[in-house]
């Protein structure tokens, strides 16, 4: 299982970093998307270069100050 932190900051700057499970860091990517469907595109290629679909995904929200946790077992599609 892979572990995608997202972390979101007030300009829409996105803050991705991927672990594998042993917490070792694979990628840390520092974007600016102009929606999510950009996004969900680009963590969509990144599940496909590194071949995980089995995650646990972490959001956080530092506007609303919120952490979301979920897993997802399939392709990565943020709402």
């Amino acid at each position: 299982m892979k572990i995608l932190k997202v972390l979101k900051t007030h300009d829409r700057k996105f803050e991705i970093n991927l672990y594998n499970e042993d917490l070792t860091n694979l990628i840390n990517v520092q974007e600016i998307f102009d929606d999510l469907y950009s996004l969900n595109f680009y963590m969509q290629a990144l599940q496909k270069k590194y071949n995980f679909y089995e995650t646990l995904i972490i959001i956080h929200d530092i506007v609303k100050n919120k952490v979301d946790l979920f897993k997802n077992n399939g392709e990565i599609f943020l709402e």
